[in-house]
């Protein structure tokens, strides 16, 4: 390689990447040993091993015990742009052909808070239902997220099958009126806290995407609320 101010391993990092992002290497294919791209680079096997691991750790490749190293699902990604216009994950997943899946966590009813209330135009006192899941794509987790709406609009959301289907669908069929657009969507860094390393398969403190998105009807009137925390190595916004 070139003397170049980049240090070898990210130049290595860069390289795999490119090739996986670029269809070189496809989800589920095997990428060369350690031994096979220290000799490619004429580089150390440490250095080659730093890149491999930032690759692991950022969802583009997966080391499987006894097998070797493979590239891991493709990345959701999201367009931002003006519009108000929603991508669900189901969508997400199936633009980039891999198979949605969904792990229910927890669902709890709660007090509403005082943004909660604004939005959904209740009074104080009013309760929430909070559906927490575990978003996968290609069975790798992507999300940790969690969907807010007044318990009394759908308390049968505290039964209903949620397993690996969509909730915008359940939400549908409970309230006859669909997530159409979002009046509000912010987005944050944020930390995995230790738990959420555990159901995400990530390192506590490492990077996660905050989005807080107030979801409206096609007639404007307030449907849910959602509050998602993604694996920054494993979703890309796009502007």
């Amino acid at each position: 390689m070139g003397t170049t101010a980049t240090p070898l391993y990210q130049q290595i990092y860069d390289d795999l990447k490119a090739a996986i992002k670029g269809g070189t290497y496809k989800n589920g294919d095997r990428i060369p040993s350690e031994a096979e791209l220290s000799q490619s680079y004429g580089v150390s096997r440490i250095t080659v091993r730093r890149a491999i691991e930032d690759l692991c750790s950022d969802g583009f490749l997966v080391k499987m015990q006894g097998r070797g190293t493979f590239v891991g699902t493709r990345h959701i990604s999201r367009q931002l742009s003006r519009t108000r216009d929603i991508s669900t994950f189901t969508r997400m997943c199936q633009e980039i052909g891999a198979r949605p899946g969904a792990r229910v966590i927890d669902r709890q009813i709660t007090p509403g808070r005082p943004d909660e209330l604004e939005f959904f135009g209740l009074a104080e006192g009013a309760l929430m239902l909070l559906v927490r899941r575990v978003r996968s794509a290609d069975g790798l987790p992507v999300c940790d997220e969690r969907v807010i709406l007044p318990y009394e609009w759908a308390p049968d959301l505290l039964t209903e099958p949620l397993e690996d289907a969509s909730m915008f669908d359940a939400i549908e069929r409970m309230l006859e009126r669909r997530p159409d657009h979002h009046t509000a969507w912010t987005i944050n860094a944020v930390k995995a806290t230790t738990e959420q390393a555990q159901l995400l398969e990530v390192s506590a403190g490492d990077p996660l995407i905050y989005s807080v998105a107030d979801y409206v009807g096609a007639d404007e009137k307030p449907v849910c609320i959602g509050r998602d925390y993604f694996v920054g190595g494993r979703y890309e916004i796009d502007l």
